[in-house]
């Protein structure tokens, strides 16, 4: 069992990040690409400096195989729940949590979007779809949902919508700080892939809500149809 005593810089955490596996059967629809393993490393280092998650309570949102919450338990979350609607990609997690041996986190099989969890969190991370094959306003919902549960988030984003983000994020009465902005390198994945590597410009940010943002949020975000 790995413990976060043992991981003693973001590159040992970013080691052990690499070692959890990518889907066995990625579904475009889904836009399932595993989350690169820097920048999951990085949010869940920041969190782990900013005594963000001793003894914490977190959600991961639409966690794939498990990288945001597998990091998050070992490095001193209390309690992690990690919600994806595809069942392939919870067992996944589910299987490397075991592998792990860690007692503390929980999955549910459920759209990310329509969670039906009681109480807050003290973090939540996610990598949300950016919309392209399932559909324009899908991060933003996830975003939306992540507000509803916590004060604090950590959120990947397309570059190109940065301005947007953070003009829904200052709406919704909270602030954002970039902590990160990358390149990422998806290997060819679905039959409309051709290249070797697809990259994609992306940023990490940390978003910090005030008491009450909530109001604001239900008021000024647009309701998507599906």
């Amino acid at each position: 069992m790995v413990r976060g005593a043992e991981i003693r810089r973001l590159r040992d955490l970013e080691l052990l990040i690499q070692s959890i596996p990518s889907y066995t059967a990625p579904k475009l629809e889904l836009e399932q690409y595993v989350t690169d393993a820097n920048i999951v490393a990085v949010a869940v280092w920041d969190a782990y400096m900013r005594n963000d998650l001793n003894n914490a309570t977190v959600l991961d949102l639409g966690c794939g195989t498990g990288r945001f919450s597998i990091a998050a338990a070992i490095m001193g979350a209390k309690h992690v729940v990690c919600v994806d609607v595809d069942l392939d990609a919870v067992s996944i997690a589910k299987a490397v949590s075991g592998k792990f041996e860690l007692q503390n986190v929980d999955f549910v099989v459920m759209d990310a979007r329509r969670v039906g969890l009681r109480g807050r969190y003290g973090v939540v991370f996610q990598n949300p779809p950016f919309g392209i094959w399932s559909g324009k306003g899908l991060d933003i919902e996830f975003l939306k949902t992540a507000t509803n549960y916590s004060d604090t988030i950590y959120t990947i984003h397309k570059l190109t919508t940065l301005n947007y983000v953070e003009e829904k994020v200052r709406e919704w009465g909270c602030t954002m700080n970039i902590l990160d902005k990358v390149t990422i390198a998806i290997p060819p994945m679905y039959k409309h892939h051709r290249k070797r590597l697809h990259k994609v410009e992306v940023f990490l940010a940390r978003i910090e809500c005030k008491q009450g943002h909530n109001d604001l949020v239900k008021l000024k975000t647009p309701q998507f149809k599906h």
